[in-house]
């Protein structure tokens, strides 16, 4: 269990990346994506009109 390379590999990888500054570049991909994905849901939600009487 604890003699596997690809485990403690990708813990290190995940401090690296951490320790070079991309994980802040990650975070702003990541921002932007959900406000696009936000913008196209609102483009599919249909629009309240309003009723004069």
């Amino acid at each position: 269990m604890y003699g596997q390379v690809a485990g403690g590999s990708a813990t290190v990888g995940g401090g690296a990346l951490a320790l070079t500054g991309f994980d802040t570049a990650w975070t702003l991909v990541a921002g932007v994506t959900l406000m696009v994905a936000g913008l196209a849901v609102m483009r599919l939600v249909p629009k309240r009109r309003r009723v004069r009487g």
